[in-house]
């Protein structure tokens, strides 16, 4: 019994178990106030440390001695069974302090691999030893990084250097390895799991398995690059086989054809990984969305693995870590926008493709309902309220749409029209067609890299420009205005908008057919329709006599 009593109470500590009925529980503004008082009292006496031993902290063994001291102070503190909160909170900057102190120490009298190697056995102690999980998951998604650390020093001399350094293959690489080594350490905890004597090794390694799947899911997201819609506030950055396929090397395109058929194989593993824990009746009848991810996981060599990852939390009903995957889902989908070398109205069109036979297998499923003999599984139960939910899905996006389009109409009818000089940049995309990027004669506004302007601070919003406006409505004389500085009388606002790790005002591409450019060499003034607080809309651009092109 007293064994048993124990066992409830560690896994009350860890989260694992509810609270014990009418045990107090301390209100979340008493914990913050006193955490941050724990906190406020913990500098001063690191200051200290560094004021009696920082003159040997560069050189002899004084980095390893506060660290470990440190380190071991924090975690006889954690053990406690009746910690008091402040101690506790005083406990967190102690071994954050600790750590940093000894990887100075590792990093600076050992190689690279072997800093990172001794890292891991610290880890993977301080797993065994703290019973908090949330510091358990920490220290988790700690040590996935150490590892794909450790990928990169292994690999980087081993595969083609163009497609590893410059074509995404680095968190390709990483990103696949980490899950390999998450996929054996989800069945070793599995394993663990069914006997008693090792269960708490499993209940150790939950917290810190779910720090790793995080990691897993940001190096699957970074492989995939910029998706779609942030590429606007963010900028454009590598995605993985970002050249075209024309003139690589036979090595380069090896590992390009291999990344995208493991890809859409992992796929077809998630699905068969599914139907084998939630026994679906009629598992063809689930083949076309099957089909259709494996399709756009063979586009996209990053969305593969978090499907993989997907299945695997809503198969063990981690449904936090499966919500996380869902979105890094999305996120790589999206960028297929930029990965996929076709003309804009061909990727448009095949996507919509896609949809369209996703929603006829929908369709069917609902005209045709497969008999279910056994429990429903929760798939079953998800996929009697798919219509409903595409069809809501539907009309959400139609009423946005049309919300946007009818604000846009109402600001060219009531907008005052303002041009702006323009300084044309690159007249032709390669992803998107013919279309003229622009910059304009603004402060703030970056148009080159060999004119390149500083963006101003955000000071909280967006940067505002007060221009004067000529008898033909020419923006003269710009002037950034300052935070929360008053546009002066009889002046203009215009609001900068972010676009590629600067500022532009409205848009920075104009788009035209293709192989009309020579008609658009013309362009002088952007014109727009303004809003008295200076948001604005592009509705064409001018020559210099101010007329439609």
């Amino acid at each position: 019994m007293s064994a048993r009593e124990d066992w409830v109470e560690q896994a009350r500590a860890e989260g694992l178990a509810p609270a014990e009925a009418g045990a107090p529980e301390r209100p979340w503004p008493v914990v913050v106030l006193t955490a941050l008082g724990a906190w406020l009292a913990v500098p001063p006496f690191i200051f200290l440390l560094a004021m009696i031993f920082g003159r040997d902290w560069d050189h002899g063994p004084m980095a390893y001695i506060e660290g470990i001291g440190l380190l071991t102070l924090a975690v006889v503190l954690l053990r406690s069974r009746a910690l008091p909160l402040f101690v506790e909170q005083a406990a967190i900057p102690l071994l954050l302090t600790g750590s940093v102190c000894l990887g100075y120490g590792l990093a600076r009298d050992l190689s690279n691999d072997g800093a990172a190697l001794t890292g891991l056995v610290i880890g993977a102690a301080l797993i065994a030893l703290l019973p908090q999980g949330w510091l358990r998951m920490l220290l988790g998604a700690a040590m996935a990084g150490l590892v794909a650390f450790l990928i990169h020093l292994a690999l980087r001399d081993l595969t083609p250097h163009a497609w590893y350094r410059f074509d995404g293959g680095q968190p390709l690489t990483q990103a696949a390895l980490l899950l390999a080594f998450g996929l054996a350490m989800a069945g070793l905890q599995a394993r663990a799991g069914r006997d008693a004597a090792t269960a708490p090794i499993a209940a150790a390694m939950e917290p810190a398995l779910a720090g790793w799947w995080i990691v897993v899911l940001a190096c699957h997201a970074l492989a995939a690059g910029w998706s779609f819609g942030a590429m606007g506030a963010f900028g454009p950055t590598a995605n993985v086989s970002r050249d075209l396929w024309a003139g690589m090397p036979a090595g380069h395109a090896v590992l390009h054809t291999a990344s995208r058929g493991l890809s859409a194989a992992l796929v077809l593993i998630s699905a068969v990984w599914l139907q084998h824990r939630w026994r679906l009746a009629g598992a063809a009848r689930m083949l076309p969305p099957v089909l259709v991810l494996a399709a756009l996981a063979a586009l996209m060599p990053a969305l593969g693995g978090t499907l993989l990852v997907l299945s695997l939390m809503l198969s063990t009903r981690r449904w936090r870590l499966a919500t996380l995957a869902g979105a890094a889902a999305v996120w790589a989908i999206g960028a297929l926008y930029y990965e996929w070398h076709l003309p804009l109205a061909h990727k448009s069109l095949a996507l919509v493709a896609a949809g369209a036979a996703l929603l006829a297998w929908v369709r069917w499923l609902a005209w045709h309902p497969a008999p279910a003999p056994g429990p429903a599984s929760p798939a079953t139960f998800a996929l009697r309220g798919a219509p409903a939910v595409l069809i809501g899905a539907g009309v959400l996006a139609l009423a946005v749409v049309n919300v946007g389009i009818a604000g846009r109409e109402r600001l060219i009818d009531t907008g005052r029209p303002v041009f702006v000089k323009l300084a044309p940049v690159d007249p032709r995309s390669l992803m998107q067609g013919d279309y003229m990027r622009l910059s304009y004669d603004l402060p703030g506004v970056d148009w080159s890299s060999r004119h390149r302007v500083e963006a101003p601070m955000l000071w909280g919003a967006r940067p505002r420009i007060a221009v004067t406006l000529d008898a033909r409505g020419v923006a003269q004389s710009p002037r950034l205005l300052g935070p929360d500085e008053a546009a002066p009388p009889g002046t203009q606002l215009l609001q900068l908008t972010p676009k590629g790790g600067g500022w532009t005002f409205v848009s920075d591409g104009w788009f035209f057919k293709e192989g009309e450019a020579q008609r658009w060499q013309a362009a002088r003034y952007g014109e727009f329709r303004v809003t008295p607080e200076g948001k604005g809309l592009l509705v064409r651009v001018v020559g210099e006599d101010l007329k439609p092109l």
